[in-house]
């Protein structure tokens, strides 16, 4: 029995190999566009170095070389090259590359709370759908004006999602011009003094021998809610939370006063939430906005934003971190996106595995813990992703 237990790690890697490679064989691929001009990065089941620097020519060849080789890991190139199967940079000849936003749940201020024990991991896995979908719509699509067919948005199939922007005004975006994008979705630098004056809100005056001039007022002032940029994601989340408090009784309304800074009497409901939040004293509002920053900032991965050469997940493949797919989705999908069932990849055939660590995982409608060293059977889909994680082994039969 011991012989066999201390020979499980190596099995499960031979199991999940085998299951990887059952997947790529029947596997609906995404490919990138031009994935001629790219280069492709794979990491095996043994781990080491990444096998880079790999080119293909026909889609034939790209599904035939993962149906052979499973690897626990495929990654493909941002950027365009003349010839991407050379070793250097400067050999590959670089044409351009796909802007990319890299949200991940390790990278959120709330990630401390979760280590704590203040909030459950899942409930960070949907802080950060809602930051891409805010990065979607609210930036990409309504501030940049992009389209949906500009986009590309995955699940990366661990603990976050992928943004590719393909549009080609952008592909040869130098590294600094994509770091300040990612900065501005931080709100690095932002001026919470200029967000309520020169909003939007302008009077003529007669100017003589010029006609009409048309001036910004100078005032404090909630921007109107179709404002670009961060006065109109701020005003938005203004808007948002008075309509939330509106629907609240007294005693549900008090944490969130209490937190923007705000008393009973100042908050007259019958009010345009335009009126309630203009009739607020200086203090208050400069904490509303505060708080509004804080609450729509977006944090991507600058170092993957500015890097031209990152190499990326492939759409379509398999996570070897967590048996999840790699999933491809529209802004409406990204809404309601739930990895724990969408993007699952297998069945529902029982696997015998022993639990190395406890650790609870919802996968579908339910929820499984485990104990350090329980042997249970779990559909294959829970026991690859215990499996994939660490977190279990294969028990082998005798």
């Amino acid at each position: 029995m011991s012989l066999l237990k201390d020979i499980e790690p190596i099995k499960t890697k031979d199991y999940l190999k085998d299951k990887f490679q059952e997947y790529y064989q029947n596997a609906e691929i995404t490919l990138p566009p031009r994935f001629t001009s790219r280069e492709w990065g794979f990491l095996s089941w043994k781990g080491g170095i990444m096998n880079r620097h790999v080119n293909f020519r026909t889609i034939k060849e790209v599904k035939t070389y993962l149906a052979r080789i499973a690897p626990a890991h495929c990654y493909h190139s941002v950027a365009y090259y003349k010839d991407p199967s050379k070793n250097t940079m400067i050999g590959k000849e670089w044409q351009g590359a796909d802007l990319i936003f890299d949200l991940d749940a390790d990278h959120l201020p709330e990630m401390e709370d979760v280590k704590k024990g203040k909030i459950p991991f899942s409930k960070l896995m949907e802080y950060i759908r809602e930051q891409t979908y805010r990065l979607v719509v609210d930036v990409l699509l309504r501030d940049f004006g992009l389209s949906e067919e500009d986009l590309l948005i995955t699940f990366s199939g661990g603990r976050g999602y992928h943004v590719h922007v393909r549009t080609p005004e952008l592909l040869t975006l130098p590294s600094g011009a994509r770091r300040e994008i990612a900065d501005y979705l931080t709100g690095k630098g932002l001026d919470l003094n200029k967000i309520l004056i020169n909003a939007g809100y302008t009077k003529e005056y007669p100017i003589r021998g010029k006609g009409i001039e048309r001036k910004n007022l100078g005032i404090e002032k909630l921007p109107k809610k179709d404002a670009k940029g961060w006065q109109g994601i701020i005003t938005r989340y203004i808007h948002n939370t008075l309509d939330d408090l509106r629907e609240k009784n007294d005693d549900e309304k008090k944490p969130i006063m209490n937190k923007l800074g705000v008393s009973r009497d100042m908050l007259d409901f019958k009010d345009s939430n335009d009126d309630i939040f203009n009739k607020l004293p200086k203090t208050p509002k400069k904490r509303f906005v505060k708080i509004a920053l804080k609450e729509t900032a977006i944090y991507p991965d600058e170092p993957v934003t500015g890097d031209i050469h990152r190499l990326i997940r492939l759409p379509g493949s398999l996570h070897g971190g967590s048996g999840l797919k790699v999933t491809t989705m529209d802004s409406k999908k990204l809404e309601k996106f739930d990895p724990m069932k969408d993007a699952i990849a297998f069945g529902d055939n029982l696997v015998k595995i022993r639990s190395i660590v406890s650790h609870p995982v919802t996968m579908g409608d339910g929820l499984t813990t485990l104990k350090p060293e329980s042997v249970v059977d779990l559909p294959e889909r829970t026991a690859i992703y215990f499996m994939a994680r660490n977190w279990a082994n294969l028990v082998l039969e005798t």
